[in-house]
């Protein structure tokens, strides 16, 4: 049998012994390479190329600052703040923990992370004031994988990594998309909010004076992302420049302003970014080695001329291209996804007719919409964790919201400008 058969045979034998999916990729990629005969020392040669990345820095630092603002009170700041926008509007309590994940989006990079820091405070809220608690859980889940999405955002710099493109050409093309997402779970949520007669969130009514109250004692949460992307956006600094500012600026906020960062916390919050920055690099490093050994065998141009070659359609094309994304992502974690099929989807989504820049948007949309979709959406567990909610209640109440978020990704795929504005806008594609 050839390499490549031998490679995708042991990566199944591995995945049904119980083997975790990034080791199962490199004991794969190893399986192949002795079959083909190529020197082991190219295990280490991939290696080293995968993690001698100056970007990858970006990944535990953007983690790390996620959890200090978390630490450091800004959460509940910016739920507060986001409780004065909303109003008296039916079902508030659902709007207010989109709004605060958006926020927070724009802080933490990550989907779970962006889940348990809102869900923590806003799921028993929401259960408090009579909101099913399966249905908090899935307003929570959804709303959370916006974190992906709305920059700064760690599959995008995975995916920029993997598939050379600019990262802060993918930042500046997540911003559109990602309000979009959180516009349509709010329109989502507020008709079945309105339906099963939810309260509000804010019944005093939603004055001026309130909002800029809220939005002083918010100023420091709110001025993250203002000083974060702004300098990303102006060139002041780089993706990875910014994320080391985004931490000293968590902690001068956590520890000056709001005193809220202790000795403790702040390990904790060290040893969680070190724990995922471990994961990220396991990944990376097993997803580089198959991919070069999928190269050698040229097996990315010969699935890109197969898909080419027997859906002439560009529309069929994309339109396989979105329900494949949108299985694997009900199976498999986000990062090892993007780094496996970037290789494989990219060449047959430019043929199509898709940007490069487009297509992260696509998959990071993709990847969003798996976080709250069984049987591995992590978001669906943390947000079932805080509620008391089983997997299977949660996965059910957020059925509407998944299929108003494969709406957003269908328009973000056939209205390429919805993505591409801002980009082009700010010269990241010509």
């Amino acid at each position: 049998m050839s390499a490549p058969i031998i490679l995708t045979l042991a990566f199944f034998v591995f995945l049904m012994l119980g083997v975790p999916v990034a080791v199962s990729i490199g004991l794969a990629a190893i399986a192949g390479m002795v079959v083909a005969n190529i020197p082991l020392s190219f295990v280490v040669q991939a290696a080293y190329s995968a993690v001698n990345d100056f970007l990858i820095i970006a990944v535990p630092m953007f983690v790390l600052a996620g959890v200090l603002m978390e630490k450091g009170g800004l959460t509940s700041r910016l739920i507060a703040f986001s409780r004065s926008l909303v109003g008296p509007t039916p079902g508030g309590l659902a709007t207010v923990t989109i709004v605060a994940c958006t926020f927070f989006a724009a802080i933490s990079g990550s989907g779970p992370a962006t889940a348990a820091a809102i869900g923590s405070i806003m799921i028993p809220t929401m259960i408090k004031e009579g909101y099913h608690k399966s249905f908090a859980a899935a307003i929570t889940s959804n709303a959370g994988g916006i974190g992906v999405v709305i920059p700064p955002s760690i599959p995008m710099i995975i995916y920029g990594i993997t598939a050379e493109v600019s990262i802060t050409g993918l930042f500046v093309a997540g911003v559109i998309p990602g309000l979009l997402l959180a516009f349509a779970l709010t329109a989502t949520s507020r008709l079945i909010s309105k339906r099963r007669g939810y309260a509000v969130a804010n019944p005093d009514g939603r004055s001026l004076k309130a909002i800029g109250a809220a939005a002083w004692e918010a100023r420091w949460a709110i001025l993250a992302p203002i000083i974060i992307l702004g300098g990303i956006y102006t060139g002041l600094f780089t993706v990875t420049e910014a994320s080391v500012v985004s931490v000293l600026y968590a902690l001068f906020v956590g520890i000056f302003i709001y005193r809220s960062v202790t000795v403790d916390n702040f390990i904790d919050s060290m040893s969680y970014a070190v724990r995922l920055t471990g994961v990220v690099l396991f990944v990376l490093v097993s997803g580089r080695l198959l991919g070069r050994i999928l190269t050698i065998f040229q097996v990315p141009q010969n699935f890109s001329n197969l898909m080419i070659n027997t859906f002439d359609n560009p529309v069929v094309l994309i339109l396989l291209i979105i329900v494949l994304l949108i299985f694997v992502g009900m199976w498999m974690e986000t990062l090892t996804q993007l780094i496996i099929l970037t290789p494989l989807l990219l060449p047959v989504a430019v043929s199509a007719g898709i940007d490069p820049i487009q297509f992260g948007i696509m998959f990071v949309i993709a990847c969003e919409i798996g976080y709250s979709t069984p049987p591995l959406g992590v978001n669906l567990f943390v947000a079932s964790e805080i509620s008391n909610a089983s997997v299977e209640e949660v996965s059910k109440a957020a059925i509407p919201l998944i299929l108003a978020e494969i709406g957003v990704l269908l328009l973000v795929t056939f209205v390429p400008q919805l993505s591409l504005f801002l980009p082009r806008l700010l010269g990241f594609i010509y």
